[in-house]
């Protein structure tokens, strides 16, 4: 008889997605309990109305999540992302309790004593605790340091697609944003860098993926700088269609500006499809990308410093060749997703089996 998981993450979430899709794939009845999202193919969703205030709807919603939580039975409660999902899991009750947290539930919400609190009193209901970093458990066990012994990293692998980028022999270089058009992930800066970068005279095109709130202000960007032959917005990228789409670039580029990137999953899909990244030295960024061997890292926020390696990496085809194909090993070596799918299960395993050395 299979196990019963009961996952707590919004289910429009790829990550969500991926991790409910791959234990299900490897055998565990998986059940997800989301906030407003989308039914998961091939999982079981109940999807509860956030209403007209989302962070009310998680304190509104949680003795209706804590009675199907019972009902279910399951023998062990995920919940992803520690304030919100990570509340319903402590107001449940229910054991054993795993939290993972992802960046911003560590990094930005507790910017007030009573955040603090709250999230402590929420992770402290886990049992176990999983991060995708070495940096975000840092950041954790910082804020909480007898939770040391708690957590374990388990990071979101990726897959190695069958497409691999080909070098171009032809004079302009295809660089790609993929991220959310959002500042924290610095847009306008990596526009205002390719504007440097074309007044050297190199031969650039930018394709801005994705969509957010600042959208309409790169666009008027654009316009300001003349960048419209320049730069095209592509709109948001399914992720079954990411492989394919990287692969018509030359470099990633993601010039986040806070620490809240803890992990860099972008950068691990680019290097996958043998691509180069330029990154900002910011968060868990430097533990995916290796620098001057998978890519380069510049400081964040510093548009005089990413324009030079853009230019330093547009400029050598056969450095471009060599950084794309180092990612790609270095994921093959350390980021698959079978083996992440696997560390999560056998910690499930571990935890369901009473094994003190969880």
């Amino acid at each position: 008889m299979s196990h019963k998981i009961v996952i707590l993450g919004y289910s429009g979430s790829v990550h969500v997605i991926r991790w409910a899709q791959g234990l299900a794939g490897l055998g565990f009845d998986i059940t997800v309990i989301s906030l407003g999202g989308d039914k998961i193919d091939g999982v079981e969703t109940i999807i509860l109305s956030a209403g007209p205030n989302r962070n009310l709807g998680y304190i509104l919603q949680s003795r209706r999540v804590r009675d199907i939580i019972h009902s279910i039975k399951p023998d062990l409660l995920h919940a992803h992302y520690a304030t919100g999902f990570g509340l319903w899991g402590r107001q449940s009750k229910f054991h054993p309790f795993v939290i993972s947290v992802w960046g911003a539930d560590v990094i930005d919400f507790p910017r007030t004593w009573l955040k603090k609190k709250l999230l402590g009193s929420i992770l402290h209901s886990a049992d176990c605790i999983t991060s995708t970093s070495h940096f975000l458990k840092q950041k954790t066990v910082q804020l909480f340091g007898d939770l040391a012994e708690r957590i374990r990293i388990i990071p979101f692998g990726v897959e190695i697609p069958d497409v691999l980028k080909q070098v171009r022999r032809d004079e302009c270089t295809r660089l790609v944003f993929i991220k959310a058009h959002r500042k924290k992930y610095g847009p306008d800066i990596l526009i205002e860098a390719v504007n440097e970068a074309v007044k050297s005279g190199l031969k650039l095109h930018l394709t801005m993926a994705g969509e957010g709130e600042m959208t309409p202000l790169l666009k008027e960007q654009v316009k300001r700088l003349k960048l419209d032959d320049i730069v095209t917005f592509a709109g948001f990228i399914e992720n079954r269609r990411m492989p394919e789409f990287l692969v018509g670039h030359d470099i990633m580029v993601m010039p986040s500006t806070m620490d809240s990137e803890s992990f860099g999953v972008a950068v691990l899909e680019a290097s996958a499809a043998g691509l180069p990244v330029i990154a900002s030295r910011i968060g868990g960024v430097p533990e995916v990308l290796k620098d001057n061997a998978t890519g380069l890292l510049v400081p964040p926020r510093d548009v005089h410093s990413l324009t030079e390696a853009i230019i330093k990496l547009a400029g050598n085809a056969e450095i471009q060749k060599s950084m794309g194909l180092a990612g790609r090993k270095f994921v093959e070596e350390n980021y698959l997703w079978g083996a992440c799918l696997n560390m999560m299960s056998q910690l499930y395993e571990d935890i369901m089996a009473g094994r003190s050395d969880v």
